[in-house]
């Protein structure tokens, strides 16, 4: 449930690879998604986050990242089996680190297979409404994501994605505290990366079916 943290942004081009194997790059992302929570019912998050993320591309299409930043807050609201309310999401911090590896792709003929996996987290609190009550609200999350693209001019390069998750949320309902997950443990999702000379890239990223969220952002390769 960690808030979004952009999932191939700054993932290099075959040939970025070569020219420039690291990038820095800043992103942005917000969710919508169901998660259930044991003996507490069921609520729908709204989040938002930016991250700065660190990418290398190593030997045989290894590439490895890690990123971090600023949770905005959002919103929570009960729905089926919870309290009629509505929390404030505080706030906060998000990282992740990842690591993923391309195969094929190589030439401009053939499409790029990209998997790639994350562990991501996210610590921040709520504020119910009703009574202004503040209490802490931590993440922890599992991701795998396989990606199918083709690298069109050298330059774009659209994808589709299937995307697992889940990983425990750790909430406090009044005295009690409760322990979630997501609803939907799958998410599939399309985007694209597009560089811009041989030194920056932006890419956006769309999931449509399960959970739901855009992202996107910029990066520079060194």
């Amino acid at each position: 449930m960690s808030a979004p943290v952009g999932p191939t942004g700054c993932m290099a081009t075959p040939t970025e690879t070569k020219r420039r194997p690291f990038a820095l790059g800043v992103s942005y992302g917000f969710s919508d998604t169901r998660l259930v929570f044991i003996d507490a019912g069921r609520y729908r998050f709204r989040q938002s986050a930016y991250t700065l993320s660190l990418v290398g591309a190593l030997e045989r299409g290894l590439v490895l990242g890690a990123a971090v930043g600023p949770h905005m807050g959002g919103r929570v609201n009960g729905l089926r089996g919870a309290p009629a309310d509505s929390w404030e999401i505080r706030p906060g911090v998000v990282w992740s680190l990842t690591v993923a590896r391309r195969y094929f792709g190589t030439k401009p003929e053939l499409p790029y297979l990209l998997v790639v996996g994350t562990v991501s987290g996210s610590s921040a609190a709520t504020q119910r409404e009703s009574d202004g009550e503040r209490v802490g609200l931590h993440a922890l999350d599992v991701k795998g994501d396989v990606s199918v693209g083709w690298t069109l001019g050298d330059a774009w390069s659209p994808y589709v994605a299937v995307r697992g998750f889940g990983g425990p949320v750790f909430w406090r309902q009044g005295d009690q505290r409760v322990i979630g997950g997501d609803l939907y443990h799958v998410s599939v999702a399309a985007g694209f990366n597009l560089a811009i000379g041989d030194r920056a890239a932006i890419y956006f990223d769309g999931a449509f079916v399960g959970m739901r969220g855009l992202s996107g952002g910029a990066s520079l390769r060194f």
